[in-house]
């Protein structure tokens, strides 16, 4: 069942791209996907790095930057969740010692948050569809090497996606939605929240005419000198032309908390906006039916390394949940549905720029098979989406409080 399963995921990945099965088979053998061994490598972080982590936070000193958690693209996907993460952190030390890991992993949270409120923002970027291709060597050292970096790895160190942004708009000359777009076809962490929001924040669009300018001296020293683009940068530029988008806020209307205790014959549709929400139903002893939805024959922008990343994803949760079944269109969820008598659908919430089950088409199909659903939004959004409306500054303040609705408690190691 599971190899039939496995080679159903194979197949609807490979409608995606032409895949160069080289490369593929490459990157295959030196990714190892799997929750315990994830936990444990966090585990095995937060004791030896952890402490560290707001001193050298800001250093990229190249792949595989062991001075981050590079839990990244698992946050992004929820294979691993937020909360699951800040416990384990707080099992090796005090809130107060490690606030700068607490806080980058609210921002993620902010982000998303914010986008909510200005949906705007995103759909200005979309509009353009841009797929980018790779840029041309540029002659500048760090840059390039940035580049074959994301292309070859899928990451980019914080720091220098600032810096790539900053040279690609205001040294090339580019226009920063390629920029963005680039970023989103090849980042395995790619979220349309962090990644739109982050390129304005450096052009000068976020926090309006505050650009962010690459420098030499900065990039030389956070490199720890491995890069030195003296007198290759622009370092007098100005931001761009505001646009006038994220003036004004839109209070997103949430659905009411759900109580899916006491309902009989309900389903979970997992998909890449959550692919552990499956584990908060079995931790409340939920009844349920489960599988997991990856629309085939549908055109993306990604590049082979994160269809390979995200294949992987699928085939690690299949082998631990055996009772969950792949899905790839809508004719087999209604079809799946029917035949596992399901009455109510639960689906992830979806944020602004991460829509994949609320389409029209489907809805309205189980409208007429007499299917109830809702996007079931985790309490952790729920909790902080609201407070996301302005800047992080003011979120920020919140965080206490977030910590405590959401029973993170502090384990105390002395």
């Amino acid at each position: 069942m599971i190899k039939k399963i496995l080679d159903k995921i194979n197949r609807v990945f490979k409608t995606y791209f032409k895949v160069n099965q080289t490369f593929v088979l490459s990157m295959k053998s030196e990714l190892k996907i799997d929750r315990d061994h994830l936990i444990n490598k966090f585990k095995n972080f937060s004791k030896k790095e952890l402490k560290h982590y707001s001193s050298m936070r800001n250093f990229d000193l190249g792949s595989p930057h062991r001075n981050v958690s590079n839990l990244s693209p698992f946050i992004k996907r929820r294979f691993m969740d937020e909360t699951e993460i800040l416990k384990i952190a707080l099992m090796y030390f005090k809130i107060e010692k490690i606030e700068k890991f607490v806080q980058e992993i609210f921002w993620g949270t902010y982000w998303k948050g914010w986008l909510e409120w200005h949906p705007l923002v995103y759909s200005d970027y979309e509009n353009e569809k841009q797929c980018s291709d790779i840029p041309a060597k540029s002659g500048i050292k760090c840059f390039d090497h940035w580049t074959e970096e994301l292309v070859e790895t899928g990451y980019l160190h914080n720091h220098a996606r600032m810096w790539y942004a900053s040279i690609w708009i205001f040294t090339l000359n580019k226009p920063w939605k390629s920029g963005a777009s680039f970023f989103k076809k090849h980042l395995l962490d790619f979220c349309p929240a962090s990644n739109t929001l982050g390129w304005r924040w450096v052009a000068g669009l976020h926090t309006v005419g505050k650009n962010y300018l690459a420098r030499a001296e900065n990039i030389n020293f956070y490199t720890n000198k491995r890069f030195n683009p003296i007198n290759q940068l622009n370092e007098r530029a100005s931001a761009l032309l505001y646009d006038n988008l994220n003036v004004k806020a839109i209070k997103s209307k949430y659905q009411k908390k759900i109580d899916i205790n006491n309902i009989e014959g309900l389903g979970l549709i997992m998909n890449n906006n959550d692919l552990s929400l499956n584990l908060l139903l079995d931790n409340k002893k939920i009844d349920y039916k489960g599988c997991i939805f990856i629309q085939e024959n549908k055109k993306y922008c990604k590049s082979n390394l994160v269809i390979n990343f995200e294949e992987k994803l699928v085939e690690s949760i299949i082998n631990q949940f055996n009772h969950l079944e792949l899905i790839v269109n809508y004719e087999e969820i209604i079809s799946w549905a029917k035949r596992k008598k399901i009455k109510h659908l639960i689906f992830p919430f979806e944020t602004v720029g991460n829509i994949i089950l609320n389409d029209k088409k489907l809805l309205t199909i189980l409208n007429e098979e007499n299917i109830n659903y809702n996007f079931y939004m985790r309490d952790w959004d729920r909790f902080a989406y609201p407070h996301a409306s302005k800047g992080f500054f003011n979120f920020k303040k919140q965080i206490p409080d977030l910590l405590k609705l959401n029973e993170i408690v502090n384990i105390d190691k002395g």
